[in-house]
């Protein structure tokens, strides 16, 4: 794999990672509520799944969607579904203390690998990037080497946030605005899932 295609790949996927969505909303929760062990363990299995959605684009996923929209449409409203109930979940425990329910161990990994499983459109998002970066006609080293580089760029970037998220400072300023947060990001969710949904 040629260094420019690396770092234009690299320059890309970062610029996905730094936009506020539900993966970062989900680690901050982990972090802030499970300490930072369970932060970089969500963070793990947002990596996991950002990366199997690369592997899919590889192998054809866009064009199953194209010829099968009916499957997209299925994982969409499940998609939207899964978003509208962690908006939910956040608006309604708003005012309370850090969720001390939130998953941890394997579980903690489980809930960042399917809140970025949740977003079928994260594959078309994928394809783009690869249709537009990547050449033609790559080798399976070359695609292997491309898997790699996504998942040690998010796996990187997450456990970097985990770790400031659970500094002293970081989680008292969370604290201190956490019913604020938590009701912007509720309401920021159920927006991401009626566009999800339409």
């Amino acid at each position: 794999m040629e260094p420019a295609t690396a770092l234009a790949f690299s320059i890309a996927i970062f610029g996905a990672l730094v936009s506020p969505g539900p993966a970062f909303l989900a680690l901050t929760k982990s972090s802030v509520s499970g300490g930072r062990l369970q932060g970089i363990l969500t963070g793990l299995g947002l990596a996991s799944a950002a990366t199997l959605w690369s592997f899919t684009a590889f192998a054809g996923l866009t064009a199953l969607f194209a010829l099968v929209p009916a499957a997209f449409l299925i994982m969409k409203i499940a998609g939207a579904a899964y978003l509208f109930w962690l908006a939910w979940s956040l608006w309604r425990h708003a005012d309370q203390g850090p969720d001390t329910t939130m998953p941890r161990g394997p579980k903690g990994f489980a809930l960042g690998f399917v809140t970025n499983l949740a977003n079928p459109k994260a594959v078309i998002f994928i394809a783009a990037i690869f249709s537009t970066i990547l050449p033609a006609g790559m080798s399976i080293a070359a695609k292997g080497q491309i898997l790699l580089l996504h998942f040690t760029i998010e796996a990187v970037f997450y456990t970097g946030c985990a770790i400031i998220l659970t500094t002293q400072r970081a989680r008292a300023g969370y604290l201190r605005l956490k019913k604020v947060f938590d009701r912007c990001a509720a309401i920021l969710l159920g927006g991401m899932a009626l566009r999800m949904a339409s």
